[in-house]
C-alpha cells in the first residue's frame, strides 16, 4: 500500500463521518419546537400574557420558521412615518457542526443564531453564549380544522396599534379593509394562492380552535383587541374575542400570517360604500328593549356577506333596528379622515334576511342574504338587555 493511499484510506471515513453526523444534526432539528416557560426555584416569574410573545420555531430540511415572522418598522423616506416591513415567517438556514445560521431576510447575510447545546429526540437547548439558553420542547402534531373561513379583525390600542378587518376562505378569496394605522387604507379584495390559504388555516388548526375559550384579556389597560370568527358552511361556530393576546400561543402564532397577509399579496380597491360599512362602529341588532351585540370581526363577517348578496326591491316587515357600537377599544382621532361617505345614512331595517339600507336624500338600497343571518348564526339568549351606553 502507498503512502498516498494510506492517506486517502484514513481521510475518506472522517469526511463520511462529518457529513453522515451533519446531516445527522439537521434531521433531528425537523418539526416545530417551543419554548419551555418554567419558572424554577430563585427565578422570576415569567412576563404576564400580553407582554411578551411566546418563542417557537420550525425547522424542514432547508427552511426554517419563525412563528413570530419577520418584522420591523422602517421610516417611510417620503412621509417620515414609521411603516411596517414585514418578510413573511421562513428563510433559508444552515447548520456547520455545532451552530445554526439563519439567512437574514432584511439584508440577505448570513447570521449567526445558535448553537447546539442539547438535543434529545423532543428536548432542544440552544445557546448563544455560555450563559444565555433557550430550552425548548417537540411539538406534538395536532390539528383540528372544522372551519372553511377565518374573519380577523383588530381594534387599534391607545397608540398606533393597526386596525384592520381580513377576511379569508377556502376558495382562496379575501377581503381586506384598512380602517387605520396601516398602509394601504380602504376596503380591498383579491385571489391568493391557496399555498398561503392553505398555510393560515393550518396555523388555527393547530390551534386547536374547538377547545378554545371565548374570551381573554390581559389585566393591564390600553392595549388592542383581536376578533377572530370562524365560519363553516356560511355559519359562524366560534368568534374569539382576545384582548391583549392573553390566548394560548398557538393562537398567536396564528395571528402572524393572517394579520400580515395585506403586506404579501396584490389588492383591488373596492368602493367605500358598496355596501355602506360603519366607521369605527360595529353592528348591533336592536329588538325592542333587547340587543345584539356584534363583535368587530362578526361585523366584517356580516358585510362580506351583504357584498356578495343580491340587491333587490322586495318589502318586508322589518324586525330588527341596525344599530352602530362604537369601538371603545380604540380612543384616538378618526386615524383616516379621508375616507368619506357618499351619502349620509339614516337607518338600517333587517328581517334577519333581507337588509334595507335608507339615506338621507338618496334612495335606499335593499340586499337579500338569501338566508336568516340571525336564526343560523345566533340564539334568543344571545341578545341581552340594552344599557345606558346602547
Amino acid at each position: 500500500m502507498t503512502k498516498l493511499k494510506f492517506i486517502y484510506l484514513i481521510f475518506i471515513p472522517l469526511i463520511l463521518g462529518c457529513e453522515t453526523e451533519k446531516k445527522s444534526t439537521e434531521n433531528n432539528l425537523i418539526g416545530e419546537w417551543s419554548k419551555i416557560e418554567k419558572v424554577e426555584d430563585n427565578d422570576y416569574p415569567p412576563p404576564p400574557p400580553g407582554f411578551n410573545r411566546p418563542f417557537g420555531i420550525g425547522f424542514t430540511e432547508d427552511k426554517i420558521e419563525f412563528f413570530n415572522g419577520f418584522q420591523r418598522y422602517d421610516q417611510d423616506s417620503v412621509t417620515g412615518k414609521r411603516q411596517l416591513n414585514y418578510k413573511g415567517t421562513f428563510t433559508d438556514y444552515k447548520v456547520k457542526n455545532d451552530s445554526i445560521f439563519v439567512l437574514n431576510p432584511f439584508n440577505e447575510n448570513w447570521d449567526f443564531k445558535w448553537r447546539i447545546k442539547k438535543q434529545l429526540t423532543d428536548t432542544l437547548i440552544l445557546t448563544r453564549n455560555d450563559s444565555t439558553f433557550i430550552k425548548l420542547q417537540r411539538i406534538k402534531e395536532k390539528k383540528s380544522n372544522s372551519f372553511d373561513q377565518i374573519i380577523f379583525s383588530s381594534s387599534g390600542c391607545y397608540g398606533s396599534c393597526p386596525i384592520i378587518d381580513i377576511s379569508i376562505n377556502n376558495n382562496n378569496k379575501i377581503y381586506f379593509q384598512g380602517e387605520g394605522y396601516v398602509k394601504p387604507l380602504g376596503f380591498y379584495e383579491s385571489i391568493i394562492d391557496s399555498i398561503k390559504t392553505d398555510y393560515i388555516f393550518s396555523k388555527f388548526a393547530k390551534a386547536n380552535i374547538e377547545s378554545l375559550k371565548s374570551d381573554y384579556a390581559v389585566g393591564h389597560t390600553d392595549d388592542e383587541s383581536i376578533t377572530i370568527t370562524f365560519v363553516k358552511n356560511g355559519q359562524i361556530i366560534k368568534t374569539i374575542h382576545d384582548y391583549g393576546n392573553a390566548g394560548p400561543k398557538e393562537l398567536i402564532w396564528a395571528y402572524v400570517p393572517i394579520q400580515n397577509l395585506y403586506t404579501q399579496v396584490e389588492l383591488d380597491s373596492l368602493a367605500n360604500d358598496e355596501p355602506f360599512y360603519p366607521k369605527l362602529h360595529y353592528y348591533t341588532f336592536e329588538k325592542d328593549s333587547q340587543i345584539l351585540r356584534l363583535e368587530k370581526s362578526e361585523s366584517f363577517f356580516l358585510w362580506t356577506e351583504i357584498k356578495d348578496s343580491k340587491i333587490v326591491n322586495t318589502k318586508f316587515d322589518s324586525k330588527y333596528n341596525i344599530g352602530l357600537r362604537g369601538n371603545y377599544t380604540y380612543w384616538g382621532a378618526d386615524p383616516n379622515e379621508k375616507r368619506k361617505h357618499q351619502y349620509e345614512l339614516d337607518k338600517i331595517e333587517s328581517d334577519g334576511k333581507l337588509f334595507k339600507f335608507s339615506f338621507k336624500d338618496q334612495k335606499s338600497i335593499t340586499y337579500d342574504l338569501g338566508y336568516n343571518f340571525i336564526k343560523r348564526n345566533f340564539k334568543e339568549s344571545d341578545f341581552k338587555k340594552k344599557t345606558k351606553y346602547d
